[in-house]
């Protein structure tokens, strides 16, 4: 499934709008300013699909006209709505008939566009009057993908059998070690199991649809059709380990609702013929029907603590859900529209957000096309710029045009964010074409300050034989240092990039080192990259137990990954009685525990650590003490 073009009549803001899909990625990026037409041109998708999904049986029609063309297994159809007519394929038409339509839309939400929200509503509203008694034979075709799926696309996707691939995926991203149910004692953990809780469905008003015998003739409030066929089978997976836990379970008459536990192997023996995609429909269509109020799945997290899909945040589930989507959905050919689904994620998580593209197999994305909104730099900076698309403003027309990655980040940059990729290019050009010495690169003005005020304490008489700059952030820092115009434009210039110990461990250790200079991490690991002049640096580990867990496993050796690391700058001064104004104790996911820094980093950078001590900047001693030794050993030679 693919889009190959869009055009709206008048739609809010998007008068006479014209959209074209060129390109071949299976995700389309949008980005603009506040009130730029990014979440109306969803919505009028939205709008479009429910036309034509209904348009057999309820004869919507539009608010507007439109021309929409699109791919499903290498048939192209074009179809038009304008002055109440239809028109597919050039033939007007009075049925929307067997034409191909995507077999679902999936569509995110995160609570900021309410619009949305009452679109999907409206539709799911429309859909359930249409499941009278239960007995139906269809799936919903759009799905809104709330905050509210949370535990149902987890439980899914955490049912299937471990060499499934999304299965994996999910317990590597959340460390999770295990399913089941910790047993009286600590003996061991149960057979996995998924615990559902089922309440009286929409449909089953008034005492007919009482449960009386909790037997074949009104379990489960007498449904119908698949429903029942579904239930029915799936009661044929019920646990028989929770009577051995006391565990409450059953149909309870005074809260007229199901406690149930069902074996997660019999449910994939029962079930073998229902894809993930196929066994997320029927818990959907119970959820749709308003039997389904919770579903949850007991496991065991990496650090040996007992847990609950529950149990994980929003930005741990939002950091795993593109993947979710699309994988449960790979099969079919769908429409998916996230709609700023970054927009209240933590800086960190958004930077990783579309790494999971990475992730997604072949299949998936031949079949699923995803469009997403966003306004964050940290998404756009981790983007390919042929995907990226910029809603601008030209007379009073909204337009959509495909702009390269740094021409974006500048017109969005006014206000919006305030990244600038080009404006710190020809900064640090500038500082380079006013300097001859050695430089030392850092990844932000905060790590810059620090590092100056730690010269001047350990080294106060002393002339400084190298600059330090900083370079914006991390990720620049690592594109700097990946790219060859350094070292074109500065030949023979010694520079360092000095790297936290944190999230940009991934971007040291992805520069190409042609050797290893420092392999003691308590040294500050450190590497000569491919032009002999250029040092990345990490910084040194301090001697603290807790920061030395932080970053390094049992035998002192790195994590290996950015997201399991955590000692920023920061931390080098770390000492109890800062706790509470500088740092805190955090409780991790895995049930451990980290020390992270809270303060404002300007203050702390800027009032607090020049009337530090000299000791207080003693691991800096070894950053310094490497830079002079590669200093002199290029003025010897």
């Amino acid at each position: 499934m693919r889009l190959k073009s869009f055009s709206i009549g008048h739609y809010k803001n998007l008068k006479n709008f014209n959209l074209g899909f060129d390109g071949d990625s299976f995700i389309d990026l949008f980005v603009g300013k506040n009130g730029s037409g990014k979440s109306n041109l969803f919505e009028a998708l939205v709008e479009v699909f429910r036309h034509l999904y209904e348009y057999d049986r309820e004869k919507t029609e539009p608010k507007f006209d439109y021309t929409i063309s699109y791919e499903i297994n290498g048939v192209v159809t074009e179809i038009t709505w304008e002055a109440d007519q239809l028109t597919i394929n050039g033939r007007e038409r009075a049925t929307v008939g067997e034409t191909l339509l995507p077999d679902n839309l999936l569509i995110y939400y995160s609570g900021h566009n309410d619009i949305v929200a009452s679109l999907v509503s409206d539709y799911e509203e429309t859909f359930r009057k249409r499941i009278k008694n239960a007995d139906f034979d269809e799936s919903r075709r759009f799905i809104g993908i709330g905050p509210e799926y949370k535990a149902l696309l987890l439980a899914v996707l955490l049912m299937q059998k471990p060499d499934n691939k999304a299965q994996q995926f999910i317990c590597k991203k959340l460390g999770i070690k295990a399913l089941g149910i910790t047993k009286p004692g600590g003996r061991g953990l149960t057979q996995p199991v998924v615990k559902l809780e089922l309440k009286r469905p929409l449909y089953a008003k008034g005492i007919n649809y009482n449960i009386i015998s909790n037997d074949d003739s009104d379990r489960y409030w007498k449904p119908a059709g698949i429903t029942k066929a579904f239930l029915d089978r799936l009661t044929n997976c019920a646990s028989q380990e929770p009577s051995n836990l006391a565990l409450a379970e059953g149909y309870f008459s005074s809260d007229d609702r199901y406690t149930l536990y069902f074996d997660i192997a019999k449910i994939q023996q029962e079930f073998v013929d229902f894809s993930a995609q196929e066994f997320f429909r029927q818990l959907d269509n119970l959820k749709t029907l308003g039997m389904l109020a919770d579903i949850a799945i007991p496991l065991q997290l990496c650090s040996g603590l007992d847990a609950s899909i529950a149990n994980f945040s929003d930005g741990q589930f939002q950091s795993v859900y593109i993947y979710s989507i699309v994988e449960l959905f790979k099969d079919r050919n769908c429409l998916t529209l996230l709609d700023e689904p970054d927009s209240f994620l933590h800086p960190e998580w958004q930077f990783e957000f579309l790494k999971q593209v990475l992730e997604i197999t072949d299949t998936a994305a031949k079949n699923n096309h995803v469009l997403m909104s966003s306004h964050s730099a940290s998404t756009i900076t981790t983007a390919n710029e042929n995907v990226i698309n910029l809603f601008e403003l030209q007379g009073d027309t909204i337009v959509v045009n495909k702009v390269n990655k740094a021409d974006i980040i500048k017109s969005l940059s006014a206000g919006l964010i305030s990244f600038s990729e080009s404006e710190a290019r020809l900064n640090i050009h500038h500082a380079l074409k006013n300097t001859t010495g050695a430089v030392l690169f850092t990844e932000g003005i905060t790590d810059e300050m620090i590092l100056e005020t730690a010269w001047t304490k350990l080294f106060p008489a002393q002339r400084r034989s190298f600059e330090i700059q900083n370079a914006f952030d991390r990720i620049f820092l690592r594109n700097l240092f990946s790219r060859e115009e350094l070292e074109k434009n500065f030949p023979d210039r010694i520079m360092f990039a000095l790297f936290d110990f944190d999230e940009a461990f991934d971007d040291w250790n992805g520069l190409k080192k042609e050797c290893d200079s420092v392999t003691d991490p308590f040294k500050g690991l450190s590497k000569q990259l491919r032009c002999k002049h250029h040092y990345a640096m990490l910084l040194p580990v301090p001697d603290v137990e807790i920061l030395k867990r932080q970053v390094l496993d049992s035998n002192g050796k790195p994590w290996g990954k950015g997201a399991d690391s955590h000692l920023s700058i920061e931390l080098l001064f770390y000492k109890d009685e800062f706790l509470g104004s500088w740092f805190q104790k955090k409780a991790t996911s895995g049930g451990g525990e980290i020390i992270e820094f809270i303060g404002d980093k300007v203050s702390f950078a800027k009032n607090f650590v020049p009337t530090l001590d000299t000791a207080c900047f003693e691991p800096f001693n070894l950053v310094f003490e490497f830079i002079q030794s590669k200093c002199t050993t290029l003025t010897t030679t």
